[in-house]
């Protein structure tokens, strides 16, 4: 029976801009909650239309009154508006302890404004680790406007500039040695320079400072605009939005979906570590695996390239009685010689050096499972545990159309190999299995397949037994210099 993943219970209400919905994704953003990963998946077609203005700048600027006061102005224009405040962490609970929500509180329980405050918990650069998944969040929750608050930590806030369209740094007045700290990072990463208090007497001498910064420091920011605004007040704010407004016609929005970011170490090691951990397992414990893993699994695997979008996937996910009746029949089969390949997968005959390397795995593994040369009855029976799935809980069966040519193959490899590294990224193991072509009138039979629909391979999927001897088989691999020669490097 075929499978298709549907989309996360959450995606639909949050799509639709439903406020319990956005606020529970967020928490399972911060929480790091294992279905997270299929919401974002699902995220991704309605990602860049929101517009992100980021507000930074020293602590004591005034950036939650005047992002109060910048709401009441978008509202009025007709606008939707996120809030993401970022607050330094309490060192006991490691929330945010500012709560700008209390300064926001005018316009906090408007119908189009949704504020949340999170917890930097230890992150440097103005934002949390998580900000950016709670961006998008909001963006494909519809808001017209997202706008994120840093936690007003001077110079190291320039992390900020990947995540926002429009960067607005703020600045009070009177800041003397105070412009040090914020010249040598922030400053030059603002589209849009604003004197916020600007009723008091030395906004005047900071808005100098600030231009003359711009013309000694950053002449290819010499068009940043220095503005003065008085947000108790409500003074400046319109010529705000207005900036915001040009800055957005002229620079676009979804900034942070083309951003080139450069991997973190801790990124690049897990990715390696799901490669390199990858094997084909070939006993499994019989501990079961959910659906929803499954599924996860697949909605993630579904993102392989293939020619022109063709998708030439399809996937029949198996578990308890309907993987047992499979390997039923498909035993049966096996036993009564009934063989009958689909497709030519081996060459024939075999020629060196991939027939050396093939009889060395082979007799790797039947060394460790003790099979001698020339015990046939043995190789046989451990041959035929192919069609039990290597006894994993979750059987799977990719079937292609007919009609398709071989560069449909090319496509379903990428595919595959995606499902076994997502696979191994939430610590389960796999065993792509090309034996499941040799049964296909059993497969089509049991599975009702329809007669444009051939069998490719199929796939355990579960924990592999550490304890069973076949966990110690070592394949070797080949170094770079073997198989690969690379030209026109300096």
């Amino acid at each position: 029976m075929a499978m298709n993943a549907p989309d996360p219970p959450l995606l639909a209400p949050l799509l639709a801009g439903d406020r319990r919905a956005i606020a529970r994704a967020i928490s399972a953003i911060e929480n790091a909650a294992p279905g997270w990963p299929s919401i974002a998946v699902g995220l991704g077609p309605r990602l860049g239309r929101a517009h992100v203005v980021g507000i930074t700048g020293a602590p004591g600027a005034g950036k939650s009154t005047l992002i109060n006061a910048l709401l009441g102005e978008l509202l009025d224009r007709g606008r939707r508006i996120g809030v993401v405040a970022v607050d330094p962490s309490s060192p006991f609970s490691g929330g945010a302890v500012l709560g700008d929500r209390v300064r926001m509180g005018s316009h906090g329980a408007h119908e189009r404004v949704f504020i949340r405050s999170i917890a930097s918990r230890g992150h440097l650069g103005g934002v949390s680790r998580t900000t950016r998944g709670i961006v998008d969040v909001l963006d494909a929750a519809g808001f017209d406007v997202v706008i994120v608050e840093t936690v007003g930590a001077g110079q190291t806030e320039v992390e900020i500039v990947e995540i926002a369209d429009t960067r607005i740094v703020v600045c009070p007045p009177g800041l003397g040695d105070g412009v040090q700290a914020i010249k040598a990072g922030i400053l030059e990463i603002a589209d849009v320079l604003v004197v916020n208090k600007a009723d008091l007497p030395a906004a005047e001498v900071a808005a100098r400072e600030l231009k003359e910064m711009l013309r000694l420091r950053a002449r290819h920011r010499a068009d940043v605009p220095v503005l003065k605004t008085t947000a108790t007040r409500g003074d400046g704010i319109a010529a705000l939005a207005d900036r915001i407004d040009a800055h957005r016609a002229a620079a676009g929005a979804g900034r942070r979906l083309r951003q080139v970011h450069a991997p973190s170490a801790n990124e690049i090691a897990v990715v390696d570590r799901a490669i390199v951990s990858r094997r084909s397992v070939r006993r499994f414990l019989a501990r079961p695996v959910a659906r929803e893993t499954v599924e996860q699994i697949l909605a993630i695997a579904r993102h392989a390239p293939s020619s022109a979008n063709t998708q030439p996937w399809r996937v029949h996910v198996l578990a308890g009685a309907a993987r047992d009746r499979l390997c039923a029949a498909a035993v049966a089969a096996y036993d009564a010689g009934e063989q009958a390949p689909a497709l030519h997968y081996y060459p024939e005959p075999w020629d060196e050096p991939y027939l050396g390397r093939r009889r060395r795995l082979g007799w790797d593994l039947y060394g460790l499972l003790g099979i001698g040369r020339g015990e046939k009855a043995a190789m046989h029976a451990q041959h035929r545990r192919n069609f039990l799935f290597f006894d994993a809980p979750v059987g799977l069966i990719f079937t292609v159309d007919r009609r398709l040519e071989r560069g449909s193959l090319l496509d379903y490899g990428m595919f595959l190999q995606n499902i076994m590294l997502a696979a191994r990224a939430r610590g389960l193991d796999t065993c792509p299995q090309a034996s499941w072509i040799e049964l296909p009138h059993v497969i089509a039979r049991e599975l009702a397949l329809p007669e444009h629909e051939t069998v490719v391979c199929g796939m355990a999927l579960g924990l592999a037994d550490p304890a069973a001897p076949e966990a110690r088989l070592a394949v070797e691999r080949e170094p770079v210099a073997a198989f690969a020669t690379c030209s026109g490097f300096e």
